[in-house]
């Protein structure tokens, strides 16, 4: 008797073992197409074939026009990249000042120059009576939850977004191109202008191709009654371990109602920021990241005094610091950036305005204030 109740427990067991790793499997399953579709992806036979023809793509890849090193060997080494998965002590002590935004707070039709910074490298300008959206990202900057968390929340939920002409995306990064924002505007008419080979991403995520604008370095678009050129950027792409540079990534050019803006978005200093000053220049606004640099990236992030000196030579007319106060993104505190490039932006009586995450300003005429400062 006692046999056969042991072999009972014993079938039991097998196939509660079995159930266990039947559920597991399901899981990591889940997990893995959960991933993998905010991945995206990449371009066809069709398209690398048209890029094969290009100065700035080579061996099935986009190439800077200057080396970018990356020691991510040294960085792989140090306990900085498992911060990433922790709240960082370079992340703010105290909540971030903040102007909440929903539909209402945007008007029925759109300024001729107005600008709402939302964090990090996502914007709303009002210009020429057009709108549109830059790098939009509204939660984390990684495919997974939990992990490189923001320092503050959006001060607009993507269901508050008010109706948009297009979207501007600079590359694929998830601090820069957001799966479910693009989902989101998915059913809309707005149309996506991106770099080279980021329109792949697009349309696996259900934007119809007619919505989709693809641009190479110094390639334009007229659209929605302004002028789009797309320039060149030193940094990378890629949204996993395995199509690093394989879509392109820029800065633009937005020139409408007299006034040129300049979006740098993401990306190191380098030679082409006096080419792009001598052929475009000068600018109304420029908008220059400032953070997340590092000895790791040297070529890929700008330094403080980078930044002031990619101004200079844009001919810049009003800076607009960017790509910082949102995620921790380096190895230094959260404010470390804009302290720097506010003492060196001083020195060289250069005039910057620091909106409120979500504030509006005018940028001819605004005042702001250094509220990082507690």
């Amino acid at each position: 008797m006692s046999d056969v109740k042991g072999k009972k427990k014993r079938r039991m067991l097998m196939i509660l073992t079995a159930a266990c790793a039947g559920v597991l499997l399901l899981l990591a399953a889940g997990a893995a197409c959960y991933v993998n579709t905010r991945f995206g992806e990449l371009p066809d036979g069709e398209c690398r074939k048209r890029f094969s023809a290009l100065p700035n793509y080579a061996d099935g890849k986009f190439v800077n026009r200057e080396p970018a090193v990356m020691r991510m060997t040294k960085a792989g080494a140090s306990a900085g990249l498992f911060r990433f998965l922790f709240t960082s002590e370079n992340a703010p002590r105290f909540e971030l000042p903040s102007v909440k935004l929903t539909k209402s707070s945007f008007p029925g039709k759109p300024e001729d120059y107005a600008v709402y910074w939302l964090g990090h490298s996502m914007l709303i300008f009002e210009l020429n009576g057009m709108r549109f959206l830059t790098d939009p990202v509204f939660g984390n900057a990684a495919p997974i939850p939990g992990v490189v968390r923001r320092c503050c929340e959006s001060p607009l939920a993507r269901e508050e977004l008010p109706d948009l002409d297009f979207v501007l995306v600079s590359h694929d990064h998830y601090d820069h191109m957001e799966y479910r924002t693009i989902r989101f505007l998915k059913d809309s008419e707005t149309h996506f202008i991106v770099p080279l080979g980021a329109g792949a991403r697009l349309r696996g995520w259900g934007i119809a191709p007619q919505r989709i604008h693809e641009l190479n370095w110094e390639d334009s678009i007229a659209f929605a009654g302004l002028r789009i050129t797309a320039l060149t950027s030193r940094h990378f792409s890629g949204r996993s371990f395995h199509d690093r540079d394989r879509t392109l990534w820029a800065a633009f050019l937005i020139e409408g109602g007299g006034r040129r803006i300049f979006f740098g978005a993401d990306g190191g200093y380098g030679k082409h920021f006096r080419e792009i000053g001598e052929k475009y220049g000068p600018f109304d606004l420029v908008c220059l990241e400032i953070d997340a640099w590092n000895e790791r990236w040297p070529d890929n992030h700008m330094f403080p005094e980078e930044v002031i000196r990619a101004f200079q030579e844009l001919g810049g007319g009003v800076l607009l610091p960017i790509h910082w106060g949102v995620f921790d993104l380096a190895m230094h505190p959260w404010d470390e950036s804009i302290r720097k490039v506010m003492e060196h932006a001083g020195q060289a009586k250069i005039r910057v305005v620091t909106p409120k995450i979500g504030e509006k300003i005018q940028p001819d005429s605004a005042v702001t204030a250094e509220w990082w400062r507690r």
